[in-house]
């Protein structure tokens, strides 16, 4: 009697046992699952702005856009569309001395200074002063001048204006972010961010 009594508590404690290993091993796998679940990878975001070089608050994103790309590196892009408005003289020409530059692979610099000298420029004598960047640059300026008046660039300007139009863009700076246009800029760099990492995370 007693050696079945021991047969039966053996069999009873091995059962405990296992049961304990069981549903230790499962809840380790479920908060696994539950983790995975919870983690979502980033995605890339795109962000389009239509700009012009003589507007003032197309000027004031600069910073913030860098500041978005020093926080999320590859993970954001940013890139740049003409729409030159008809109120301001010097617009299109900006334009075509920006790409005018990116001919000698030097856009994103002529980019930054015509921006940083909107002050100057729009006043007048533009095309004398984006002559003295592009030398600044070191850039030929022969070449320069020539791609600045060039057919080519010119279409390139408008094509990405017309491109604006038929977006329904009307005024500058207007953001698409991954396809999606803004209905209203970010008013602040947090703002601007919090926007970002919504579509980085929807």
């Amino acid at each position: 009697m007693s050696k079945n009594i021991q047969v039966i508590a053996w069999v009873a404690f091995i059962a405990i046992v296992g049961g304990v290993l069981f549903y230790t091993l499962a809840g380790e796998g479920n908060t696994e699952g539950t983790a995975t679940q919870g983690e979502q990878e980033p995605r890339k975001v795109e962000i389009l702005k239509y700009s012009d070089y003589s507007c003032p608050a197309c000027k004031q994103y600069i910073p913030l856009q860098e500041q978005l790309k020093q926080d999320f590196g590859d993970q954001v892009t940013i890139e740049y569309r003409h729409f030159p408005l008809s109120g301001f003289q010097f617009s299109d020409l900006a334009a075509r001395a920006v790409e005018a530059a990116g001919e000698q692979g030097m856009k994103k610099e002529m980019h930054d200074k015509v921006f940083e000298g909107q002050e100057v420029w729009t006043r007048g004598n533009a095309g004398e002063i984006f002559m003295t960047y592009a030398e600044e640059l070191g850039l030929d300026l022969d070449l320069f001048e020539n791609d600045l008046n060039s057919e080519r660039i010119r279409e390139t300007v408008s094509r990405q204006r017309s491109e604006g139009q038929r977006r329904m863009v009307q005024s500058t700076p207007t953001f698409f972010i991954n396809g999606q246009r803004l209905q209203q800029n970010p008013q602040s760099y947090d703002q601007f961010r919090s926007i970002v990492e919504m579509y980085m995370y929807r």
